[in-house]
């Protein structure tokens, strides 16, 4: 059903009813409305008076079924500063080759307003809308749907570390280097700015994270 329905339907079409999906498909109306139930869930469809519904695509439907599945945990935070890390230096080639001008001036901006955030959650947005430009940059289409979708989630860690001045100061100079090595055109140059980037930021990561801990079970000891 998730692959004839873009080929068959159009937003706001409805579909069939239960039971002649069910006849077509010679499986029980159970499963068909299991299946409904997982599309709904997914943002394809939406449940009428008049029966289900084609939606028009939401990546944002997609959000919100993947966000269930990441917890807070250190270990989840380390997970996904690996991913971003694994993301970005991979495209980095590319985005490198396709970046333009405009480009360039535009993950200029987001260093700004990293510069100029007044809150965690500001500069977290920022340095999020950093790497996703870069993922756009190298135009492939899986990656940036994966970011889409983790969008808030990404955010919610980037915000790990940034009420530190000396933290948010090393994060800006790091992407100032960044944006200076692409516009060198200097690959190498690039990726080792990169590459200090995010060791840096795995070591700001983890010294939050235990300081955390460390307030947390001495809290627990005081009770």
């Amino acid at each position: 059903m998730r692959s004839e329905i873009p080929e068959n339907y159009k937003p706001g079409d409805l579909l069939q009813n239960e039971r002649d999906i069910a006849e077509r498909l010679d499986v029980s109306r159970n499963t068909v409305r299991e299946a409904l139930i997982h599309l709904e869930a997914f943002g394809i469809i939406e449940k009428t008076q008049r029966g289900p519904r084609v939606c028009a695509p939401n990546i944002g439907a997609v959000f919100h079924v993947m966000d269930q599945y990441f917890d807070r945990s250190p270990k989840t935070c380390q997970d996904l500063l690996d991913f971003r890390r694994i993301i970005d230096l991979g495209l980095l080639p590319q985005a490198l080759e396709n970046a333009t001008e405009d480009d360039l001036a535009l993950l200029e901006k987001h260093v700004s307003r990293m510069e100029r955030a007044l809150t965690a959650r500001e500069a977290a947005e920022a340095d999020y809308a950093f790497h996703n430009e870069i993922v756009r940059v190298a135009d492939n289409r899986v990656a940036m749907t994966l970011y889409t979708v983790l969008t808030h989630t990404l955010i919610f860690y980037m915000e790990i570390g940034k009420n530190s001045r000396e933290n948010s100061e090393r994060t800006i100079e790091d992407h100032r280097a960044i944006v200076a090595a692409l516009r060198s055109r200097n690959l190498p140059d690039a990726l080792r700015a990169l590459s200090n980037h995010y060791e840096y930021s795995e070591q700001a990561v983890r010294a939050v994270l235990t300081r955390s801990a460390t307030a947390a079970e001495t809290r627990d000891m005081a009770s």
